[in-house]
Parts: C-alpha cells; sequence; structure tokens
C-alpha cells in the first residue's frame, strides 16, 4: 500500500492536518520516540527533542485511520539545544502495525485497573466556573507567595494568556536568572530569547531582572495556570525548587477540591503496551460524558497495588460487548516518569508473555492488524481496508482545519545550528 507525497502543497496539507493533532514520534536509531511538536511557521515544522542526531535528516511519524504516515523533513535551523526547525522533504504512506509487544492483562495478574477518567475539555471547563473551594485556596497560596515575594502572582483561569501557552508550547518552566546576561540562561528551561520577546510585551518594570514562572498543571498533563515571581536580584536554583514544590501544592490542593469530575467506574485492564491500552467500561453516565471516538482522556492506571501511572491518551475505538463497552486507547505523550514506570513494568511481564507459540499458530495479528485503534483494542483491518482509510484531498484540505499550530515564533526565530559532529 506504500504511497508516497512529493508535492509541497500536499506535504503541507497532511502536516497541518495530522501533525500537532495526533501523537508523533521521531525516528532515531531505527527506535521511534515522542516528540512535542511546537509550531508550523513558514512552511516549517517546529519541534522539541532531547535526541542526538548523527546529520541533518528527521523522520516524524502518525498513525491516522490504519495508515502510518512517515514524514522526512531536513534540518534547517535551532537553538542546538533541542529546538529544531525542520523543513519537509517528501511524506511516506505504508499500512500501520502494532508498536511494541501486547501484553493481556491476564499474562500478568496484578488486577490492573483504570480509574479516574477524564475528558481533557472537562479540565478546562471546570476551572472556567466560579467555585468557592477553589477561590479560598488560590487565595491562602497568593497570601503565603506575597509574604515570600512582594513581586509574584497565581494565574489560573479556564483560558491560557500568552505566556503560558508558550511555556505549553516549549514544555518548559521560565526560570530567568539575570534578564540582562544571556550567559545566565540555561537550555534546560524556555528560550531566553523567547522569553525577552514577552518581556517586551508585558509591563513589568525594567527593574526585575530575574524571574521564575512554573506552570500550575493538572496531573502534570493540563496546564491550569502558573505561579510567577519576579524579583530584582537574580534568584537561585534552590527559589527555582521551592516555586515548583509550590505549585505542585497548589495542583494537589485544587484537585483535592473535587472541581474536576473524574469518573468514579473502576475499569478492567484487558491488555497494555507502551502505544496503548484496552479497558473495560460500564455504561455509566460518566462514559456518556468522557469517553468519544478520538476524544482525548486522563486517567490513572493502577499497575499493582504500589505503582500507579497518570496516563493521557486518544481513544481510537469502542466496542459494543453486551453489556459493557471495550474502549481501545492510544498513548499520548506521557510524562517522563509515567513513561519510565511503565516501561519497567512491562519488562517485567515481557518474560511471562514470550511463550513459543505451536507452529502454524502463529497469531495473524501480526501479519494482517493494523493499529486503526493503535495499541489499544481488538479491531482487525487489512491492507486492502486500510488503503481507504488514507485522507482524501477533502480530508486534507486545510479549509476543513483550524491551525493546530499557534503562531507563536517570530520570523527569525534562531539561526542554523553548527553542523552535527
Amino acid at each position: 500500500m506504500d504511497k508516497e507525497i512529493k508535492d509541497p502543497e500536499g506535504i503541507l496539507k497532511v502536516i497541518t492536518a495530522l501533525f500537532g493533532k495526533l501523537p508523533a514520534y521521531i525516528v532515531n536509531t531505527d527506535k521511534e520516540f515522542p516528540v512535542k511538536i511546537i509550531a508550523l511557521k513558514n512552511k516549517a515544522l517546529i519541534i522539541n527533542t532531547s535526541l542526538k542526531f548523527p546529520n541533518r535528516d528527521r523522520v516524524l511519524t502518525v498513525v491516522h485511520n490504519g495508515s502510518k504516515f512517515l514524514a522526512h523533513f531536513n534540518l534547517a535551523g535551532g537553538d542546538g539545544n533541542g529546538i529544531e526547525i525542520l523543513t519537509p522533504v517528501k511524506i511516506q504512506i505504508t499500512a500501520a502495525s502494532r508498536q511494541g509487544t501486547r501484553v493481556e492483562a491476564s499474562q500478568i495478574q496484578t488486577g490492573m485497573v483504570v480509574t479516574n477518567i477524564i475528558n481533557v475539555n472537562d479540565v478546562s471547563k471546570a476551572i472556567g466556573f466560579d467555585d468557592k473551594k477553589v477561590d479560598t485556596i488560590l487565595l491562602a497560596y497568593r497570601t503565603k507567595l506575597a509574604k515570600a515575594f512582594p513581586l509574584s502572582s497565581i494565574f489560573f483561569a479556564g483560558r491560557m494568556d500568552n505566556r503560558l501557552r508558550l511555556m505549553h508550547h516549549y514544555d518548559k518552566d521560565i526560570f530567568i536568572v539575570d534578564r540582562k546576561e544571556k550567559a545566565t540562561a540555561s537550555p534546560t528551561f524556555f528560550p531566553f530569547d523567547e522569553y525577552l520577546r514577552i518581556f517586551e510585551n508585558s509591563k513589568i518594570p525594567d527593574n526585575y531582572i530575574s524571574e521564575i514562572c512554573v506552570p500550575i498543571k493538572y496531573k502534570g498533563y493540563v496546564h491550569l495556570g502558573y505561579v510567577q515571581v519576579l524579583s530584582e536580584k537574580t534568584l537561585d536554583f534552590e527559589v527555582y525548587k521551592q516555586i515548583q514544590t509550590f505549585a505542585s501544592a497548589v495542583s494537589r490542593d485544587i484537585i483535592s477540591t473535587g472541581v474536576f469530575q473524574e469518573s468514579r467506574d473502576v475499569c478492567q485492564v484487558m491488555d497494555l503496551s507502551m502505544g496503548g491500552i484496552s479497558f473495560i467500561h460500564a455504561p455509566s453516565r460518566s462514559f456518556s460524558r468522557s469517553v468519544t471516538l478520538n476524544g482525548t482522556i486522563l486517567f490513572d492506571l493502577n499497575l499493582d497495588a504500589s505503582k500507579k501511572v497518570t496516563i493521557r491518551g486518544i481513544i481510537k475505538n469502542i466496542r459494543n460487548q453486551e453489556t459493557n463497552f471495550r474502549v481501545g486507547c492510544q498513548f499520548y505523550n506521557l510524562t517522563e516518569k509515567d513513561t519510565e514506570i511503565l516501561e519497567g513494568f512491562l519488562d517485567v511481564g515481557k518474560e511471562e508473555e514470550e511463550t513459543p507459540k505451536p507452529e502454524g499458530m502463529e497469531s495473524q495479528e501480526g501479519q494482517e492488524e493494523t493499529v486503526a485503534e493503535e495499541n489499544g483494542g481488538a479491531q482487525v483491518q487489512t491492507s486492502s481496508e486500510s488503503e481507504e482509510n488514507i485522507p482524501s484531498e477533502e480530508t486534507l484540505d486545510s479549509s476543513n482545519f483550524v491551525d493546530p499550530f499557534a503562531d507563536a515564533l517570530s520570523d527569525n526565530f534562531t539561526d542554523p545550528p553548527d553542523e552535527p559532529k
């Protein structure tokens, strides 16, 4: 089913329609790793990755309707610290295949369950309403923060301001030691030059040279607001860690109010891989509210009595099983901490799972199955069916889509990096 798109206009249509909306991965040493898409600017894709590459070639992938899109790029610029500007060359389309090994829940026998499901749209909606419990918590924390740092604030709203939007895109905290000394900037944090552009458009007095701004996140994923501290003198890393802990405490206490309507259902896990999960959900009111096809959800995955991870995923299929529903979910840019826990857990289960099958009984799943549900369920498609799922010209018509990439970067964003050594 392999196809190739070389037409520049066609390539941009695919990138606009799929990248930034679906989980994207970058290929390095024949393996795929999650990659952060920041923006599409001047016909170039801007990404953030901590990986090192031997040359300027880049390949990014997404899966859509049983087809895998491999977008080939050239490195055109960046900051040399993870931010890269990529110009597209071509896109290959192949039949998608399952990522990694899927482990059946019965093979591990740890009683894996999914709890606290919530649709990400409901997270944002929840903080858009006035809630006395939340207001009380914010007032207490603002008072406490102001005692230590006179010029400080806690921003918390259902809609992002420009500062929060940019921190979300870069997925980095702001830690400016000295705004007037670029040498003090660290690539670990928000880009220094981008911060200067924010500062120029702000109403912050020029005598404040140091800033720490840490997002308040719902379980590490959804940006709810931020804690901001400004100073006329340089702030050190110890202060940054204190503000980081402070922001986590604000998030924890707000979640504990129950303002976010998480599902109380306990769902049995059917199978699990590094790419996705499938679980059984009863036909409850929370199911109708939270679980929608192609919707993005957050939930707690209880691996065993002592291990729990918070997962963000896109629902790829919902299958009616008479009294219940089987939900297939593809993971979407998990946090580094949750990824490490999940990898360690699945590595333990692999030895039990890799039992040789009788000759001739090898699963057709590995030969014919594509990932219409991408690691999430049991839906099967053949290659011929998958060809029908390649986005049509009408589907890829950019006029039918709202551009998923925020126009956050200036035209002269960065200079080309040095040639890789």
